[in-house]
């Protein structure tokens, strides 16, 4: 009985810390998945975004290769495929169209969007997307799961 217990439960065990239970497109490089974590915007083209708006930017990724978020006032939609070397193309789709009193970042971050994304990182708590070498936006992840 032993001979086959013990097996089992290592077997069990090591496929339960190395699968990603949310979608075979999840790369698991980092504390956070792509799939199932909100990311914050903290950086556009390399500088530090300073908050002073209603709603704090961020994306969503979901198993069917939809993104969705809030640019700061708006909400956005799109589309994305990943590959298994973190290739990325992003579809930015549109947004809704509410007028707000703080709107800078709001489109620079749209335009962020309508960039050439093609590759992204996931580092530690942080998402990270590029143009070519260019990092164009940098999240921090917040686990989707533990939100209230």
């Amino acid at each position: 009985m032993h001979k086959i217990t013990y097996p089992l439960l290592a077997i069990t065990l090591i496929l339960s810390c190395c699968s990603c239970k949310t979608s075979k497109k999840c790369a698991q490089n980092g504390n956070y998945p792509l799939i199932g974590t909100q990311w914050n915007l903290v950086a556009l083209e390399g500088a530090e975004l300073d908050y002073d708006f209603a709603m704090r930017p961020f994306v969503t990724f979901d198993t069917a290769g939809h993104l969705k978020g809030n640019l700061g006032c708006n909400t956005f939609f799109g589309s994305y495929e990943t590959t298994k070397k973190h290739k990325m193309t992003v579809n930015y789709e549109g947004s809704t169209k509410r007028l707000c009193s703080q709107m800078g970042v709001e489109k620079q971050f749209t335009a962020a969007w309508r960039m050439d994304i093609n590759r992204y990182e996931l580092k530690g708590e942080e998402l990270i997307l590029y143009s070519g070498e260019d990092e164009i936006m940098r999240f921090s992840g917040t686990d989707l799961s533990k939100k209230e």
